[in-house]
């Protein structure tokens, strides 16, 4: 780093909070190209927090799915697996 940096950055921030710096700075943020730029970039974050919402909810709902698979499959497996003798007479009653 130079060596003037860190008092350069303190006069800036002094300057920034003084009355011509914040009177820059208004007139700055009425700019036709400045205002359109911090509207692209609100669209822009609107959509990364929409996908990465839908990216937490995608991940939430498949390990949700997959432990309600999970359990049906175990739960089920004594159903599904008859023994011979369990069949048999099962077919005497029909």
């Amino acid at each position: 780093m130079h060596k003037y940096n860190e008092s350069r950055k303190r006069a800036r921030l002094r300057w920034r909070q003084s009355a011509k710096g914040k009177a820059w700075d208004k007139s700055y943020e009425q700019r036709d190209y400045v205002k359109k730029k911090a509207h692209d970039y609100y669209i822009e974050k609107k959509i990364r927090d929409y996908q990465k919402e839908m990216d937490e909810l995608k991940h939430n709902s498949n390990d949700l799915l997959h432990a309600d698979n999970t359990n049906r499959f175990v739960d089920n497996a004594g159903c599904n697996l008859r023994t011979k003798q369990q069949q048999k007479e099962d077919n005497e009653w029909t």
